[in-house]
């Protein structure tokens, strides 16, 4: 079960004209991230420091608590929201603490550097970073992008993710009570930011995902103090190697207890779309072998290949997690039968994703490597006669030269990847090509060429 005491957050929001709703958006996240319905992250684990307390002092205070109060398996989320500054002549930006005037900039700023000294000082393997601040992608990508080099000293199993409201030479602009970043932040954080909720959890995948396409949304509706249409770009980096989660089953969203509500009485019934919503729905809320079991039920699923593939994605599934060989070997065999069948029906599209996944268990189960070849070879052709040029041909092709050893072949289809795919989508490709290579490869060194090329094509 799903356990917060060892979650902790540090919030800023520093006020003043202008952009007084920072202080609002500050209180309103401190109050979603104890909310037992939603986060439920012990109170004491959360400081707040707004207006008078955020003063320079008292934000590199902060900082010292939070250390003192957290671990190695500590998850953290540090959040600012006030003024970012920028000096005119220099690439160099710097927070604005409560307590900064005209007169003593230089001794009140809060530097890119400092902020960056201040967070590898935590000894955390689980952060997230969120900058609601002008400018605020040029904190990043100065003085915070000695961030990434942190990585080296977390744990392979979580890592870093940061999040800035907008670009270098951008704004952040907010209406009302909040700004346009944190009002997106807090409707995905509530679980508001999908119906049905199909996860059971909000993961920082859901948050970058939403924030990119509400945010825009929202500024593209308002005009700046001279009239002109606001543009506002969120940015976002990643040492991600798994995903953060960061709520569970929030109160207030449909999730998979209402979907299974009101598919399962009527499973015999359901066309294929349906049933296969309601087998993951199953899934989610650990009813794995209820899910099994209504798959083999399903006449169907014996002629169908789309069917059989969920079948053997749930084995694949229970194998990632627990490591069992025979489950591995199940969902192996029945990988098989899905591409068999998709073979005789010819249904183009699930040849190449069953003989992709049949290279992957083949990989991962350290099997038969002439085969996986094999096997890869076919799905790569496949694909590439496919004739819609969908994101999992293009996918499949950059995986399938993977298996294969082409690995410059393999950058120009995750180009594509990258050119359509949404953000989502693509760090879950980051995460298995990562798994992937590393398989085959046997390389665990994230300046490793390949990689960086993936970090860099699709996590940024």
């Amino acid at each position: 079960m799903y356990n917060s005491e060892n979650n902790f957050a540090l919030i800023i929001g520093v006020g003043g004209d202008k952009i007084e709703y920072t202080v609002n958006d500050a209180k309103m996240l401190q109050e979603s991230l104890i909310d037992d319905k939603l986060i439920g992250y012990p109170e004491e684990n959360v400081i707040l420091r707004t207006e008078k307390e955020a003063t320079r002092a008292g934000i590199l205070q902060a900082f010292d608590e939070l250390k003192e109060k957290t671990n190695e398996e500590s998850t953290i989320l540090l959040y600012y929201s006030g003024h970012g500054g920028k000096y005119s002549d220099r690439h160099k930006f710097f927070l604005q603490p409560s307590d900064m005037t005209a007169d003593n900039i230089m001794e009140t700023m809060i530097t890119a550097e400092e902020l960056r000294d201040k967070i590898n000082d935590l000894p955390s393997n689980k952060l997230v970073l969120f900058l609601d601040c002008c400018h605020a992608e040029g904190m990043v990508q100065s003085g915070i992008k000695g961030l990434y080099g942190m990585a080296q000293k977390l744990n392979d199993e979580q890592g870093i993710w940061i999040m800035a409201s907008c670009q270098d030479n951008e704004k952040s602009y907010g209406y009302g009570d909040h700004s346009f970043f944190t009002r997106a932040l807090l409707d995905v954080l509530a679980g508001r930011h999908v119906r049905p909720f199909t996860e059971p959890e909000v993961s920082m995948m859901d948050v970058v995902e939403y924030i990119f396409n509400e945010v825009p949304r929202m500024a593209a509706n308002c005009e700046d103090e001279e009239g002109n249409a606001v543009v506002q770009t969120p940015y976002f980096k990643t040492q991600m190697s798994e995903n953060l989660i960061l709520s569970h089953f929030p109160r207030n969203a449909q999730d998979h207890e209402s979907i299974i509500a009101e598919f399962e009485p009527n499973v015999g019934a359901l066309d294929e779309d349906s049933f296969i919503k309601l087998i993951k729905s199953m899934e989610a809320v650990g009813r794995v072998e209820d899910a099994i079991e209504a798959l083999n039920r399903n006449k169907r699923t014996k002629s169908d290949p789309d069917l059989m593939e969920t079948l053997g994605d749930l084995y694949r599934n229970h194998y990632l997690k627990h490591r069992l060989q025979k489950e591995g070997e199940e969902a192996l065999e029945i990988y098989r039968k899905a591409y068999a069948l998709a073979v005789k029906t010819e249904d183009e599209e699930q040849v190449f994703t069953n003989a992709g996944k049949i290279a992957f268990m083949l990989a991962k189960l350290d099997l038969s490597k002439r085969e996986m070849r094999e096997y890869a070879a076919i799905a790569l052709s496949a694909a590439d006669q496919y004739p819609y040029d969908s994101v999992p041909k293009f996918v499949t092709m950059a995986e399938a030269n993977i298996y294969l050893g082409d690995l410059e072949a393999s950058k120009t289809h995750y180009q594509v990847v990258d050119e359509k795919a949404g953000i989502r989508y693509k760090m879950q490709c980051y995460e298995r090509a990562v798994m992937i290579y590393d398989t085959l490869f046997d390389t665990r060194n994230e300046k490793d060429p390949f990689i960086v090329y993936l970090k860099d094509t699709l996590l940024t």
